[in-house]
């Protein structure tokens, strides 16, 4: 069974087969009182692979892969995490005698360092859409 991630949202904007979509936040996005989708980061670009009759303003239903949008999150928690690992184990290896505050500091400086990396990465080679419009409401 393929698992996969859907959500509702209104068209706000089409050109060509991208959509993007502003998702219908409910009582489920309570916890920060939807001011990150109010600043304009809760957008949805999907592509319409159907080629269904869309309009402006119109509820639609997208979704997503799961496993895609674990690799992303993989890629995006993960690698961090990984780096403040091994900036931990390298300073005690590099310098036996640091403590624990030492080697946990030159960790934070390795997990950023990832994050940066991981950033620039992503920047240069963005991550491919995932999200396709399934169905018109």
């Amino acid at each position: 069974m393929r698992r996969t991630v859907t959500e509702t949202g209104r068209v706000r904007e089409i050109r060509g087969n991208i959509v993007t979509v502003v998702p219908n936040m409910g009582a489920a996005c309570f916890g920060c009182m939807n001011q990150e989708c109010k600043a304009g980061g809760g957008l949805i670009s999907a592509e319409n692979p159907k080629a269904l009759p869309l309009e402006i303003s119109q509820m639609v239903e997208v979704s997503a892969p799961g496993v895609s949008l674990l690799g992303q999150v993989m890629a995006a928690l993960l690698l961090p995490a990984f780096g403040f690992a091994a900036g931990f184990f390298l300073a005690h290896r590099l310098f036996p005698g640091a403590g624990e505050g030492a080697a946990a500091g030159i960790g934070v400086i390795f997990l950023f360092a990832a994050a940066f990396v991981i950033y620039k990465i992503r920047k240069k080679y963005p991550a491919k859409m995932v999200y396709e419009v399934t169905r018109i409401l």
